[in-house]
């Protein structure tokens, strides 16, 4: 786990839908982060094969009260 900035262990919940959409519903078990991680640079999967690497961090005047 030495490149992970957070872990998630699981365990299969459900697998109703895994024959019509190859889905499988996870139940999380125990989760885990590195706190020494200030900035973490994230993979996420965007589908058909596509990825992107989270970047800058934007910080706009926020308008909730």
């Amino acid at each position: 786990m030495g490149e992970c900035y957070a872990n998630l262990e699981c365990r299969v919940h459900d697998t109703r839908m895994v024959n019509r959409y190859g889905i499988f519903i996870l139940e999380v078990v125990k989760a885990w982060v590195d706190p020494a991680v200030k900035d973490p640079r994230t993979l996420h999967h965007r589908g058909m094969g596509a990825f992107m690497v989270a970047g800058e961090t934007i910080k706009l005047k926020s308008a909730m009260k």
